[in-house]
């Protein structure tokens, strides 16, 4: 037994198919479905994450994400070393904080990504 929702639905569905007003889909046949944008989200959070998006809500991993490369953007065209130095700082700090989040291990010392960067960058003698 239908209920009246689903009766509703199907009555739709009916009518749209006599009308010839749903569209063509054939071109999916036998096709792979497009990959999940949510793939990287566990599965018990993906349907939440699902409704946080619709409704405009940004996860906080992704809003330090887009800190973290407006950061580094920053400091790409940065030419005061202490203002880079605070920069390399901030970026730092907020790596940490989302690797946290992510559950993920921390860089920290001599193998993360910046530490080179940061080393000869420092150890460079200013000019004038």
């Amino acid at each position: 037994m239908l209920s009246i929702i689903q009766q509703i639905a199907e009555r739709k569905i009916q009518q749209a198919m006599e009308e010839g007003t749903i569209p063509d889909l054939s071109h999916w046949k036998n096709k792979p479905l497009p990959p999940d944008d949510m793939a990287h989200v566990p599965a018990d959070l993906r349907m939440a994450y699902r409704l946080l998006k619709n409704a405009g809500y940004v996860p906080e991993e992704v809003a330090v994400q887009q800190e973290i490369t407006r950061l580094e953007q920053l400091l790409a065209t940065c030419t005061d070393e202490r203002e880079k130095v605070r920069q390399l700082k901030k970026i730092s700090c907020l790596r940490t904080k989302l690797e946290c989040r992510m559950g993920r291990a921390m860089e920290l010392g001599e193998d993360g990504p910046y530490y080179g960067q940061v080393v000869d960058r420092l150890s460079t003698p200013k000019a004038g």
